[in-house]
């Protein structure tokens, strides 16, 4: 599977397939378009998280990007197709796999193994929503992260006052 800038590989270092970049991406550039797919019943290990109280199983390569908890890339919101566009955080070279944190989509994470194989110097441990993410991730990610987790974090915010 391939698309403009980005395609599918194989598993390499006993890893999943991954989504790798064809070419060199800038800061802020758009690496992948956001495909929505059909609604999930509820939070599911494949679906994404698009409201408070939704979820969709995505198509296209999205659903097929790792995590990494020191993502090369945020996500936003494309209300134009209901799915998440992928943003570089930082350059990207050719050949380098495309990654996001999990938490930048979910505010909970339900479906993955306790322990995060990502490997990143600052990996967490464990692959966390956004809900248990800690402080200075959420602020190092800005704006590219689901636009309904802030307003989760308000919320969270105005119960415990």
């Amino acid at each position: 599977m391939n698309e403009d800038g980005c395609e599918l590989k194989p598993a390499i270092d006993d890893h999943n397939e991954g989504v790798f970049a064809t070419r060199d991406f800038a800061t802020g550039d758009t690496v992948l378009l956001g495909v929505a797919g059909r609604p999930a019943p509820a939070n599911h290990s494949h679906a994404n998280q698009v409201s408070l109280s939704a979820w969709v199983f995505e198509d296209g390569l999205g659903p097929k990007v790792n995590h990494s908890c020191d993502p090369n890339c945020g996500v936003r919101f494309n209300p134009a197709v209901g799915g998440f566009d992928f943003v570089a955080l930082r350059p990207i070279a050719r050949d380098d796999e495309i990654t996001f944190d999990y938490a930048m989509r979910n505010y909970v994470i339900e479906h993955f193994p306790a322990e995060c194989v990502c490997g990143a110097d600052i990996c967490r441990g464990r692959i966390t929503g956004w809900k248990d993410l800690p402080e200075e991730r959420k602020a190092a990610y800005g704006e590219l992260v689901a636009p309904y987790l802030r307003e989760a974090d308000r919320h969270a915010m105005l119960a415990v006052r």
